[in-house]
């Protein structure tokens, strides 16, 4: 697998996924291996190999069944049965039929568990009912948003993710471990820096040799500023673009960034297309990039190859951990 990431040949590092998914299920490790499916499909279809697409789909189905839901099992067999229907490989149909056989199985029981509950008072409490109910979709929601609270929050329609941590610390302290670690805040992200602090930092020697160095591509001179004001706290350097053209000349070049930032609405350019020409570039396929952009462009973003998605303005104040957690490195505060 790390071999194939450094090439072009997608369909055959689809195919490596898929296998090592098929591996880690085997070994109990469930989440890896969900994971590990779920970049198989993801990378086949950006390849357009829509067959290796509905194998790791498949391959969901039958090593992680009793992890899923139903009506979720329902969904991936009717995706990948539209992605296998034009295959002329026997073994597609094989699989097709046995997995519509796990599937209706699935359905079947959880039809069954459904009805025992209907028939069935003993023991009954309404209050459990419901506590279940919210944890089942406080859980799910989780782990669409790959642990984190503000976008699940967002899925399940609070205004504000305090709501949501507040009911997990209260009623659900056992899904604590499917969040992401907490993270200190900034109350005012962007307000002015205090003196007291500018002058603490004007004092400070110079330690360029620690310096993490990131280059910022933004459409905006003021964002970029502001960004710019907001990752130094933080003992960053920020070089900042305001274009994709000359920001592509940079990462052609031998400047060294240990991390880039990139908005998606730039002139000329536009940050998908320089994520995906990035990732083309020897010496930057393996640069965390995060993507900042205000429009629905999340999904494109990730097959692009980015390693984190903020939505502006919401998720701004979630840069600096971001950063520290694709860099793996501890926030320092003044």
């Amino acid at each position: 697998m790390r071999t194939l990431e450094k090439g072009d040949e997608h369909a055959l590092l689809a195919e490596a996924l898929t296998t090592s998914g098929i591996v880690q299920a085997r070994m109990g490790r469930h989440p890896q291996a969900r994971a590990l499916l779920q970049r198989a499909i993801n990378v086949a279809e950006t390849a357009g190999d829509l067959e290796g697409a509905g194998r790791a789909k498949l391959s969901i189905i039958e090593e992680l069944r009793e992890q899923t839901a139903a009506g979720d099992l329902t969904a991936i067999y009717q995706s990948a049965a539209d992605l296998l229907e034009r295959s002329q490989d026997p073994s597609a149909a094989r699989r097709l039929i046995s997995c519509a056989r796990q599937v209706i199985e699935a359905l079947g029981a959880a039809e069954d568990e459904e009805k025992s509950k209907e028939h069935s008072w003993e023991g009954f409490s309404f209050k459990q009912q419901i506590l279940d109910c919210e944890k089942a979709l406080i859980e799910r929601a989780l782990r669409d948003a790959g642990g984190s609270v503000t976008r699940a929050a967002r899925l399940l329609g609070f205004h504000h993710h305090q709501s949501l941590i507040s009911l997990i610390n209260s009623r659900h302290k056992d899904l604590l471990k499917t969040r992401t670690a907490v993270r200190k805040r900034r109350r005012h992200i962007f307000s002015a820096p205090r003196k007291i602090k500018n002058k603490s930092r004007r004092n400070r020697p110079p330690q360029a040799s620690s310096q993490i160095s990131i280059l910022h591509v933004g459409n905006a001179k003021l964002a970029s500023q502001l960004v710019g004001e907001m990752l130094p706290t933080e003992e960053w350097r920020v070089e900042v673009c305001i274009d994709g053209d000359s920001a592509l000349r940079k990462l052609t070049g031998n400047d060294h960034y240990d991390l880039l930032i990139i908005d998606n609405e730039l002139p000329g350019l536009s940050g998908l297309e320089l994520v995906q020409r990035a990732r083309k570039i020897t010496h930057r396929r393996r640069t965390p990039i995060v993507m900042i952009s205000g429009g629905e462009f999340e999904t494109q973003a990730w097959r692009a190859g980015v390693d984190a998605f903020l939505k502006q303005p919401e998720e701004v104040d979630d840069l600096p951990s971001t950063i520290a957690r694709l860099l793996k490195i501890d926030l320092k505060r003044d």
